[in-house]
């Protein structure tokens, strides 16, 4: 124990050393950097040849603008070729001087690759009595000849100060040298020291031999022997060592082996005390022995006609006792478990729930039960109750095991029927995807714990285009069956973690807990190629070559959002109707979303106005009186202040029917209608100022602005032009507008095509 106390004592002081031997390292390094970087700031101005251009008061002002760190970094010159002051920091004209003799501008001139140079200590010119180290950096000609140096003096009081503000030994020193081995600072401070060329000493060449280290040695400053902890400063010509005393290192261990050899001794004086108590003891034990032997009869007498199984185990859990028992429970006779670990026979699966039993009984000294499983001889297993009860005597147990495989058997097959029974009340019986009912509990319970994470929580909700019209070509088995495919497919392309319910008719709900909205959209855009890579033939969807796919609209809430869980479920719905009032077949996410302010261009355009002025001349030659009812009929449907029915021509648009409005056109590029005709689907806003394309629109502003806006497309039937809309719009904003309001205005669109044709 002594040896570990004292190796203790060296290990903890070492330590320390080391790390306020980094501590200091970091800081010089992390001071002399940023004045090298002055120094190196003031460089790049001076050889840059616009520099020469600037009148000298900017020149000044250009190069040693806030340069000076004091209180430490005090003084800046730059020397020209011959060592002459031509710059200096302090002020303007720079002070006449010349430091050719200097080794900080010896250095440079003599080898241009030297870098950043740091002096020896010396005493500056101007003040006489201050010791200070030179920083330099050469300045190049633009021919790479030697132009000079700039020069920083950094007062060794830094070190001073720095070094002393660790907590030191009386005999502990800290000492900074350069790389050529004279010392620049020592604490405790010896001013006679400071400069001295120490290279030739033991303990300095070790120093300069190598980047770190430690090792044992004698002072050449003091001879006292201390072990050195030494660290070259980053990239820094310079190295600081911390040197501890072994005489401080060990005083606290020598007090202690002192205290330790006193009690070792009354502790021998006592344990001859003891001796004669033990003696006494094993009397007493014989005793007790006889009395347990009679009590261990009776014991096996009760455990050997006893039909549960009774065994005795060690400390390790080895069988010292079973009871004949065995035999009816395991088909194993108690010769052959006797000598054995308990894990042998105890299921695999089973054996963390007896470990975790075993310790409870050994912490709590209560019996501790479980219910596992046992191997019989024959190889199957046996179900059990095992109680477990802690001697502490021996520190074994006594285990009372009882038969319970038929009382097992009959719960087993109850909780599969229970299992059974609950997926089936969670799974849609035509897809095998989860119902309605288990996607409510699932978004509601995800809901609430991205709310109080603060993750992000999104949601895909995913229609069959045109599969009304699939399922009047093809059939509803067909449907059925192209229903199935597609819940595969889409059920194929998420992770176990996600959700994939039938959210009702051909919609399937995609949850994404964790996923924020780039995830989700490419989630959403690899479920969409995944279901069009079916192939699954579909007449009526020609605009997608004649095939199956699926329209996609994206919502997330993101991390710190406490918005309600219907609100997210509102804005997929509405992406989707996007998405398949746009073309269909796409994913349509916070970020794709269309966001443009201009109409769309239409690429049939010459056509399409062909059939405006066709339908507007109609229009005309049979009066308003019809189409304004029809206006009337659209906004009292859809409780809006406002109706009309719109033709978009070239560069205006002309209301050929209205209710609540004056007007009777429209400049297209601000109307709402000229967005409207880009799509075959009916185009909700259900607030102008918060949709990028609107939120600036002349329309949507002021107290009587347009803020929602819903219209249904008018599609000539012999070109297949869009030529304009049956809409409403209302000066507030709305939340939601449902299928059936948006069937409502297409039945009314249907209704003016009628009209006017």
């Amino acid at each position: 124990m002594l040896t570990e106390l004292r190796r203790d004592s060296w290990t903890i002081a070492n330590t320390g050393a080391r790390n306020l031997l980094t501590v200091l390292s970091q800081d010089i390094e992390s001071n002399i950097g940023s004045y090298d970087r002055v120094l190196l700031s003031v460089v790049t101005k001076l050889e840059d040849p616009a520099f020469l251009s600037l009148e000298p008061r900017l020149q000044q002002s250009f190069v040693f603008g806030a340069t000076l760190i004091k209180p430490y970094f005090t003084s800046l010159l730059v020397l020209d070729k011959d060592g002459n002051v031509i710059r200096d920091a302090g002020g303007v004209p720079p002070r006449v001087d010349n430091f050719s003799d200097r080794s900080y501008f010896q250095a440079h001139a003599n080898d241009k690759s030297v870098g950043l140079f740091i002096s020896t200590p010396f005493q500056r010119r101007l003040t006489g009595n201050d010791e200070v180290l030179g920083l330099s950096r050469r300045i190049n000609a633009p021919d790479g000849t030697f132009a000079g140096v700039v020069v920083g003096t950094l007062r060794l009081q830094y070190f001073r100060d720095l070094f002393e503000q660790a907590e030191l030994k009386s005999h502990d020193s800290i000492n900074l040298f350069s790389q050529t081995g004279t010392l620049l600072m020592r604490s405790p401070y010896l001013e006679d020291q400071i400069g001295r060329d120490l290279s030739a000493t033991p303990n300095v060449r070790r120093f300069i031999a190598s980047s770190s280290g430690s090792f044992s040695g004698v002072a050449a400053v003091d001879g006292v022997t201390r072990v050195y902890n030494f660290v070259r400063i980053g990239n820094l010509p310079l190295i600081v060592n911390i040197a501890l005393s072994h005489d401080d290192i060990f005083e606290a261990w020598r007090t202690q082996a002192l205290w330790i050899g006193s009690v070792l001794t009354l502790l021998c004086a006592m344990t001859m005390m003891l001796a004669f108590v033990v003696r006494r003891e094993f009397v007493k034990r014989a005793l007790a022995e006889a009395v347990t032997r009679q009590s261990e009869a009776q014991y096996r007498l009760l455990a050997e006609n006893a039909t549960d199984l009774i065994i005795r185990l060690d400390g390790d859990l080895v069988r010292r006792y079973v009871s004949p028992a065995s035999h009816a429970m395991l088909g194993l006779d108690p010769s052959e478990m006797v000598g054995h670990r308990t894990r042998g026979i105890i299921h695999p699966d089973d054996w963390p729930t007896v470990e975790q039993m075993v310790a409870e009984a050994r912490v709590t000294g209560k019996p501790a039960e479980a219910i596992y499983r046992l191997q019989h001889k024959s190889g199957a297993y046996v179900w059990v109750e095992g109680r477990y009860s802690f001697v502490a005597d021996d520190e074994g147990f006594i285990v009372v095991l009882r038969d319970i495989s038929t009382r097992k058997s009959a719960e087993l097959k109850l909780a599969a029927a229970h299992a059974e029974l609950a997926k089936r009340a969670n799974t849609d019986g035509l897809t095998g995807l989860a119902n309605r009912r288990r996607f409510d509990e699932a978004f509601e319970a995800e809901h609430a714990k991205a709310v109080d994470q603060s993750k992000s929580l999104s949601l895909l909700l995913i229609d069959v285009d045109r599969f009304k019209l699939f399922n009047d070509t093809y059939g509803h088995q067909a449907g059925d069956e192209c229903l199935r495919r597609v819940a595969k497919a889409i059920e194929a392309c998420i992770r176990p973690s996600d959700l994939c319910a039938r959210y009702g008719g051909e919609e399937i709900v995609v949850l994404l807990p964790g996923s924020d909205d780039a995830a989700a959209y490419r989630v959403g855009e690899r479920i969409r190629m995944a279901v069009e890579s079916l192939d699954i033939p579909h007449m009526e969807n020609a605009s997608a070559g004649k095939r199956v796919t699926i329209s996609i609209g994206c919502a997330t809430q993101e991390p710190g959002s406490d918005e309600p869980a219907l609100a997210l479920i509102a804005q997929a719905d509405r992406r989707l109707y996007e998405a398949k009032r746009t073309g269909r077949n796409r994913v349509l996410s916070a970020f794709s979303m269309p966001t443009a302010s201009e109409p769309p261009k239409l690429e049939n355009e010459p056509v399409r106005l062909e059939a405006v002025e066709t339908f507007l001349s109609s229009a005309q030659e049979k009066g308003s009186s019809s189409l304004d009812l029809i206006a009337r009929s659209a906004a009292e449907l859809l409780d809006a202040p406002i109706g009309f029915v719109s033709l978009v021509g070239k560069d205006e648009l002309t209301l050929i029917g209205r209710h609540g409005l004056g007007i009777s056109t429209v400049p297209r590029d601000i109307a709402y209608c000229s967005h409207t005709i880009a799509g075959s689907e009916p185009m909700v806003v259900y607030d102008a100022l918060s949709d990028t394309r609107f939120k600036e629109n002349p329309l949507a502003q002021g107290d009587e602005g347009l803020r929602f806006y819903a219209g249904a497309p008018l599609v000539d039937p012999e070109t297949g032009e869009t030529v304009g809309a049956v809409c409403v719009s209302d000066y507030k904003p709305r939340d939601n507008v449902t299928a059936s309001e948006r069937d409502i205005l297409k039945d009314l669109s249907k209704l003016v095509i009628d009209e006017l044709r």
